[in-house]
């Protein structure tokens, strides 16, 4: 999908969610906006090693 179908589906400016990433504690992170957007799983595993 193209920027510019996004932009028509959304009604607006699409925010970089590249810049949202999960934490190994499952806590999102990266620009405010991201909380609206993607959510983290309760716990996430970093180093092969689950973390709760």
């Amino acid at each position: 999908m193209t920027k510019t179908q996004q932009k028509e589906i959304s009604g607006g400016i699409i925010p970089d969610l590249s810049k949202c990433e999960c934490t190994c504690a499952g806590v999102v992170t990266g620009p405010i906006y991201c909380a609206k957007f993607i959510s983290c799983p309760q716990y996430y595993w970093c180093d092969d090693t689950p973390t709760m």
